[in-house]
C-alpha cells in the first residue's frame, strides 16, 4: 500500500511539474503588454493620464497611425504643460487598462470642444518625432518620477492641432513581476518537485514484498 501511495505521488508530481514548466515557458504570457486605442472621432489629440507610461517596465514603446496623406505627430511631455497646450482642445483620454493580460482594453475618456494650435510649432516637448501616416517613440519611464511635481509625464498623438488626430493609438510595456508569469506556474512547479521527492523517498525506504515459496 505504502509503495502504490508513493508511485501515485510520483506521478503526480511529475504531472505537476511539467504542467507548471509549461506555464512559464511555452505557454507563459506575451513578454510585452500592448493596448490600443482605435477611434473613429478622436478629437484634435489623444493624450494619456499621468501615471500610465509608467504601468510596467523600465520603457514605453508609443505608436500612432492616421491616413496615409497625414503627417503623425508623436511627443511626450509634462502633464502641466500638455494641459495648458490643450487648453479647451477636444480630445480623447487614455486614463488605464482593463481586461485580461492576453486582451488588454484602453479605458477612454474625452474633454473640450475646441482646436489646438500646430504641435510641431510649441516647445515644450520632452522628447517627440513625426511621420507621414504613422509615427513610434520610446520613452524610458526611469526618470518620470522626477517629474511628479507637474504631474508626471504623458503623451500626445496628433496630426496639425485642428485636423482629426490618428485614430490609432497603441502603448506597449515590457511585462514585468506578475504580469510577466503565469500565476500558477511556481506554484505547480514547486509543488509538483515536492511531490517527487516524497515519491520518490517513498519508494527508497519502503521495502519490496517478496512472496513466500511453499517447502
Amino acid at each position: 500500500m505504502r509503495r502504490l501511495l508513493a508511485r501515485f505521488l510520483l506521478v503526480a508530481g511529475l504531472v505537476c511539474a511539467v504542467a507548471g514548466a509549461l506555464l512559464l515557458t511555452v505557454l507563459a504570457p506575451a513578454d510585452r503588454i500592448s493596448v490600443t486605442e482605435r477611434s473613429p472621432d478622436p478629437g484634435v489629440a489623444v493624450v494619456s493620464a499621468p501615471g500610465l507610461l509608467d504601468l510596467s517596465g523600465p520603457d514605453v514603446r508609443l505608436s500612432a497611425s492616421a491616413g496615409a496623406d497625414e503627417e503623425v505627430f508623436l511627443a511626450v511631455a509634462r502633464a502641466d504643460d500638455v494641459t495648458a497646450w490643450l487648453a479647451d482642445a477636444e480630445r480623447t483620454v487614455l486614463t488605464g487598462v482593463e481586461g485580461d493580460l492576453d486582451e488588454p482594453r484602453a479605458v477612454t475618456t474625452t474633454a473640450g470642444t475646441g482646436t489646438a494650435a500646430d504641435p510641431r510649432a510649441a516647445d515644450v516637448w520632452l522628447a517627440s518625432t513625426t511621420g507621414g501616416g504613422s509615427a513610434t517613440l520610446t520613452w524610458p519611464t526611469a526618470s518620470d518620477g522626477d517629474r511628479a511635481e507637474a504631474g508626471g509625464v504623458v503623451l500626445l498623438a496628433a496630426t496639425d492641432g485642428t485636423s482629426p488626430a490618428p485614430g490609432q493609438v497603441t502603448l506597449s510595456w515590457v511585462a514585468e513581476g506578475r504580469a510577466a508569469r503565469h500565476p500558477s506556474g511556481v506554484p505547480l512547479a514547486v509543488t509538483g518537485g515536492a511531490l517527487v521527492v516524497l515519491g520518490a523517498l517513498g519508494l527508497l525506504l519502503t521495502p519490496r514484498r517478496t512472496a513466500r515459496r511453499r517447502a
